[in-house]
């Protein structure tokens, strides 16, 4: 038998969890999925301030939209940092973007 075969070999054997590392698995998703759903529902409620309000913060009603319509695993919060701190660093570069 060949060398190859050997170290080939290793990789067929399948590993089983405990129902520990299981259970702590399936509780990580859960935790990831309400995390998410708790952020949108947050990012929802801005849409109740006045534009005035938004553009202190640095976004507009579109990034608001562009981060409640994205897919449903991406963190929309972090779309709304990166639009406030591009718009942040066009502010302090002296190009008007409102």
């Amino acid at each position: 038998m060949r060398t190859t075969h050997h170290a080939s070999g290793f990789g067929l054997v399948a590993s089983r969890q405990s129902p520990a590392a299981r259970t702590t698995g399936i509780v990580g998703v859960l935790t990831a999925v309400w995390r998410l759903y708790r952020n949108r529902c947050q990012i929802a409620r801005l849409q109740d301030l006045d534009d005035r309000q938004l553009l202190d913060m640095g976004l507009k009603r579109e990034d608001l939209h562009e981060a409640l319509t994205s897919a449903f695993f991406e963190n929309p919060g972090s779309y709304l940092t990166r639009a406030s701190r591009n718009r942040a660093n066009l502010f302090y570069r002296g190009v008007r973007h409102d």
